[in-house]
């Protein structure tokens, strides 16, 4: 069975359609599509209770508990603790390809036992160390600077819009150019996982770091033995304009913004569990 997973926020509610329906437009064999609502936001308390909109083929589940950008996750994590299930979360601000999900599930068998990601980080680019692990390999960028193809797409798109540039996003690239293991993925691309790899812990989240779920989920995977693999060569999904309503990337949370927040969430398991030293 494959489920695909995603959360929102209110600012967003009128804009997911386009992201919805392409995931109803996904070619491979999805069995549900599920949008997690909380009852309440933290975020957003004035609230007032009206749901989205959704297209044929997703339902809206409701849950008592918001554990920030984690929502997408760990409530899908826990309805289906007892399914055999693979699990394909998402984020609210892109567009995927038709055959984004089916890329997954093709990748899983090469990869048993390990989180499948598209995008993702190591731990040193946000709070330095040694960058030393035992597994390898890792997943190594492509330079934005060098690479050729999107830099003219990204050309003719400003040349294109002329004097309305100023709203447009980059277009998507290949931004890995090998696969291998990463310390942290990036929901934005989509996670594959499996509800047996979440343990009660990932839902005890510190008051620091909620706002920062990939370092979160991507540590608790870590400290329970799961790789995290992402294979390189895809190109990202496309950003949507909901990418523009309260975007968490802009935020700042108990004070830090998502930069220091995910340095913080580094520092955390670095100190509190030895581990991305």
């Amino acid at each position: 069975m494959l489920i695909v997973s995603m959360s929102s926020v209110p600012p967003r509610f009128g804009k997911i359609g386009p992201i919805l329906e392409s995931l109803t437009a996904q070619t491979a064999q999805i069995d549900r599509i599920l949008v997690y609502v909380p009852e309440t936001y933290r975020r957003f308390p004035d609230w007032d209770g009206t749901l989205p909109d959704v297209p044929a083929g997703v339902e809206i589940r409701r849950t008592p508990d918001d554990f920030g950008p984690a929502t997408k996750i760990l409530c899908a994590a826990r309805e289906f603790s007892d399914e055999d299930t693979d699990i394909l979360f998402c984020d609210d601000d892109h567009i995927y390809a038709p055959t984004w999900a089916q890329s997954f599930v093709d990748l899983a068998p090469h990869h048993p036992g390990c989180v499948i990601a598209q995008g993702g980080w190591q731990a040193e680019a946000y709070a330095g160390g040694t960058g030393r692990r035992a597994l390898q390999p890792r997943a190594q960028r492509r330079w934005r600077i060098t690479d050729i193809g999107f830099q003219l797409r990204y050309l003719w798109q400003d040349i294109r819009a002329g004097a309305h540039r100023h709203n447009l996003t980059a277009p998507p690239r290949e931004v890995f150019r090998r696969s291998g293991y990463v310390d942290v993925f990036e929901g934005y691309a989509g996670v594959l996982v499996r509800p047996e790899m979440f343990s009660n812990a990932f839902y005890d989240i510190p008051p620091g770091l909620w706002g920062v779920d990939d370092v979160w989920l991507s540590g608790m995977l870590t400290l329970g033995g799961v790789p995290i693999w992402l294979q390189g060569g895809i190109r990202d999904p496309r950003q949507a304009e909901s990418e523009r309503h309260a975007p968490l990337a802009l935020a700042v949370i108990d004070g830090a913004d998502r930069r220091a927040a995910n340095r913080d969430g580094v520092l955390y398991f670095r100190e509190n569990h030895g581990i991305w030293l």
